[in-house]
């Protein structure tokens, strides 16, 4: 039983089997007609009833430190702080879930709530992986392989500049047990001279059957192009790049241009869709229902990495995101 419980019991069971005392009249104080002092006989009082299992215990004599302590009542006493406070925090987070429930947070471009599963799966988000077969990575690789390295692709994209260390962030999901084999193969993938001479070889090994050194080049491998062909990089004397990825509603077209000091990404969508532009603190959106072009726009600065997220209509709430870089 709970603490309030176990409470309410006591004080019940207290005005129950303990007599009415002068202090505790329902409608005040007690009033009885006046009589000299000194000639007034006591009032003789009926014995309080004594209940089976409630028999009185003598109580514990008043201190003469502290004359208070005759009339403590540890049912009333609120100063227990150890059972008050996590009482008080468990009504706090049953309303707080009670609010998110009933009015959840939303963020600026959302209109209503929305479905972000936590990875990319193959059968959920497939709109997106037909690209993937026709990168320039050695073929062969597992459709379940590569959603996992497209996900964690995405993920890393923003957090690592480094190429070896994307790859193995990307990768290492993949092959928990062998960081360094991972880190010296990404050493070499990291390399254009290893990626040109071994594609040919690696395309003719089979990922099911192939070594484990084999299977963690090849999803380098796959894991470089997928990061190449989300990637734009534009400066001042490149200012304008542009990208495509197909999918199974059509080819998704984005351009970047950089006109200092803005910013421009205009998308080109096979369907009904959404952009979302995140970089330096700043977030632009906007939707379309029908085919057709879009188009943001972010003030920015040289050495900037931005953001862009874009969904369609049958993405199912998962975006394809790119990775916008300023250079100097």
């Amino acid at each position: 039983m709970n603490r309030d419980s176990d409470i309410l019991e006591d004080l019940l069971l207290k005005l129950l089997l303990e007599p009415l005392s002068a202090d505790d009249s329902p409608s005040g104080t007690r009033f009885s007609p006046a009589v000299n002092a000194e000639s007034a006989e006591p009032e003789i009082l009926p014995a309080p009833t004594v209940y089976p299992g409630y028999e009185s215990t003598p109580a514990p004599a008043a201190s003469t430190d502290n004359a208070s302590n005759a009339t403590y009542n540890p049912v009333f006493d609120s100063g227990d702080l150890s059972t008050v406070q996590p009482h008080f925090e468990a009504l706090l987070k049953r309303r707080l879930r009670q609010e998110i429930a009933h009015r959840p947070p939303l963020f600026p471009w959302e209109k209503g709530l929305q479905d972000y599963p936590d990875a990319l799966q193959s059968g959920t988000a497939s709109i997106w992986l037909d690209h993937l077969k026709n990168l320039s990575v050695p073929t062969g690789v597992p459709e379940d392989v590569l959603a996992n390295l497209l996900n964690q692709c995405q993920q890393v994209a923003d957090d690592m500049r480094q190429t070896g260390r994307r790859l193995v962030a990307a990768v290492e999901g993949l092959f928990p047990d062998q960081p360094q084999t991972l880190e010296y193969i990404a050493g070499l993938v990291a390399r254009p001279a290893y990626r040109s001479a071994q594609t040919d070889t690696l395309a003719q090994v089979d990922y099911a059957t192939a070594s484990p050194q084999q299977q963690v080049a090849l999803a380098m491998l796959a894991a470089q192009g997928i990061f190449e062909a989300l990637s734009l990089t534009v400066s001042k004397d490149n200012p304008s790049q542009q990208q495509s990825w197909l999918t199974t509603s059509g080819l998704l077209t984005v351009q970047a241009t950089y006109n200092q000091p803005q910013i421009e990404v205009k998308a080109v969508l096979p369907e009904g869709g959404s952009l979302v532009l995140t970089g330096l603190g700043e977030t632009a959106g906007s939707e379309r229902s029908t085919p057709g072009e879009l188009v943001l726009r972010l003030v920015t600065q040289p050495g900037a990495v931005l953001r862009l997220d874009i969904s369609l209509a049958q993405s199912q709430g998962v975006p394809l995101s790119f990775q916008v870089m300023v250079g100097d």
